[in-house]
């Protein structure tokens, strides 16, 4: 049943997508994740933005771990975990990407 404010005005769609900034899509294999106190694990970049990223690995991670991103040459970014499903995870910058950083890696691959 439709509420008496909406019953008669076009109600638009929810929109798909909330984040506050795009993820770029990628595809880096040169990256590595960084436990603390472990050696580093080899992942594959799927999509970044300045706040976060999506990577491909052979590890299981838990959701709130801490871990260190490096991508090719570029300086280490500390990040939280935020979800995995199967291979892939998802995880949260501590602090923003430089706008910089992200178009270069955007442009290399």
């Amino acid at each position: 049943m439709a509420l008496k404010s909406t019953r008669y005005r076009k109600v638009e769609p929810a929109a798909l997508n909330r984040r506050a900034v795009a993820r770029h899509e990628v595809f880096i294999s040169s990256a590595s994740l960084k436990r603390k106190g472990n050696m580093s694990i080899v992942a594959t970049l799927l999509d970044i933005s300045i706040y976060g990223c999506r990577f491909e690995a052979d590890a299981v991670f838990k959701e709130g771990e801490k871990v260190t991103v490096t991508v090719d040459k570029h300086a280490p970014v500390n990040a939280t975990l935020v979800w995995q499903k199967t291979k892939q995870a998802g995880c949260r910058f501590a602090d923003a990407l430089d706008t910089e950083v992200l178009r270069t890696l955007t442009l290399a691959s």
